[in-house]
């Protein structure tokens, strides 16, 4: 059995990085797996860069597609009133049809693919021939476009009056893509598609969606390779970061701390009432920069793609601070328990599956200020609870968020997809005979 990913990038950004830890789990579990991207920043032989067709009138038409969806992304911002926003259009100008690497695999497993994988094309040139699984990484793939909706349920019917951006209009630019979306998914068999949810929250998300129609959704959670992220030698990532030995660390990382559902600025609040009562530092990841000041200052680290320097500043923290109004999983959080540090955050999405109460964190009410101050404090001084976790963590992370945990699920649904599959083809070869 041959599984074939497709993904915009293999290593970077979060979203990427998880296709690739999810392909890697694969391989190390005896499965036949390769990814296909527009972008490689590896050097993984078993990863495949797009190389599409040099042809000059091909390319002529790859270059008035791309700016005629680029031009439609443009005119959807028209009306937001913040600087990022917008809405993703699952059409593009480079992979739309079904090539060699495509045709041989047994199984595609789709994952992020923006500006790659013109969607709409894709499945409808794919038709029957093979079951498709949706790993989803956000919510984008079930609704009209928006990568979380917030607290808008249009994506249950069919999108419109889209408040991402700003319309009042029932067939706007998200419904467009709500159809778009629902004429490539029943271009498929309801046996065919399978959308496969990190969390519970995404999980139940998508089983409301308008666009699942039928398909199959299963939870199964992100790995992570525990040879790389464990809580060996932390005092020695803090002398390599040039921490003290009894200096209060926290550590915050966010893709882009810009990002509203990030929740950059509600951490700022947060971090200055903790500061009224203590002394710490604090260590950032990505992009953007929160203000420090002498009680509490920042060391940034701007955008960090190594794993080896990302665990280096897992390690150091006493407690990673994750202040996320919406998240699907949390693999920031999932990447720090696993380096045996505590986690602070609100309790939403995917974090739940995560951080548990007394055990490697504490989750309080979404947006509220002053309860997550109240729980760095109170992380920061629980040092019992601290050494506790960084004893146990590893057990804990093997028995629900393993390489080989990740894989074996995944594994079982291709199996019994392909399975299906080869009966369905069975069915019609044995039928075109009889006749």
């Amino acid at each position: 059995m041959r599984v074939l990913h497709l993904a915009t990038d293999d290593t970077a950004g979060g979203a990427a990085r998880a296709a690739y830890r999810q392909h890697t789990a694969l391989r190390r579990h005896g499965v036949d797996s390769e990814m296909f991207v527009r972008h490689k920043h590896s050097n993984d032989s078993s990863v495949v860069q797009y190389v599409g067709n040099s042809n000059t009138a091909h390319r002529a038409a790859r270059v008035v597609r791309r700016a005629w969806i680029s031009y439609q992304e443009e005119q959807s911002r028209k009306h937001c009133r913040t600087i990022i926003c917008g809405l993703n259009d699952p059409r593009a100008d480079l992979l739309r049809s079904v090539d060699r690497r495509i045709a041989e695999a047994d199984v595609i497993n789709i994952h992020k693919v923006e500006h790659f994988v013109d969607i709409p094309a894709f499945l409808l040139h794919l038709g029957s021939s093979k079951p498709v699984v949706i790993t989803m990484h956000d919510l984008s793939a079930i609704t009209g476009g928006c990568d979380y909706p917030g607290s808008c349920a249009r994506f249950e019917a069919s999108c419109g009056r889209c408040p991402i951006i700003g319309s009042k209009f029932p067939a706007d630019y998200s419904h467009r893509i709500f159809r778009m979306k629902q004429k490539a998914y029943r271009a498929l068999a309801p046996t065919q598609l399978t959308f496969v949810a990190n969390s519970r929250w995404s999980a139940e998300h998508a089983s409301r969606s308008g666009l699942v129609n039928g398909a199959s959704v299963e939870l199964i959670h992100y790995g992570i390779d525990q040879s790389v992220y464990n809580p060996e030698r932390r005092q020695e990532a803090r002398e390599a970061l040039g921490l003290g030995t009894g200096e209060q660390v926290l550590l915050f990382a966010a893709h882009d701390i810009g990002l509203k559902h990030k929740g950059g600025y509600l951490l700022a609040e947060a971090l200055a009432a903790v500061a009224q009562r203590k002394k710490f530092r604090v260590l950032t990841m990505g992009s953007g920069q929160l203000e420090g000041n002498a009680a509490s200052p920042v060391t940034h680290f701007g955008r960090v793609e190594s794993d080896k320097l990302q665990v280096l500043l897992y390690r150091a923290a006493d407690v990673f601070v994750m202040p996320s109004l919406e998240e699907a999983f949390g693999q920031t959080a999932l990447e720090a328990v696993a380096c045996g540090t505590l986690v602070a955050g609100f309790e939403v999405g995917g974090l739940v599956d995560i951080v548990k109460a007394g055990l490697n964190g504490k989750l309080v009410e979404r947006a509220n200020v002053t309860a997550l101050s109240e729980a760095i404090s109170e992380l920061l001084s629980d040092h019992a609870l601290r050494m506790r976790w960084q004893l146990s963590c590893e057990i804990w992370v093997q028995e629900h968020f393993s390489y080989a945990k990740n894989a074996a699920a995944y594994t079982e649904l291709y199996k019994s997809l392909f399975r299906g599959s080869s009966l369905a083809v069975a069915d019609r070869t044995i039928g075109d005979w009889s006749r």
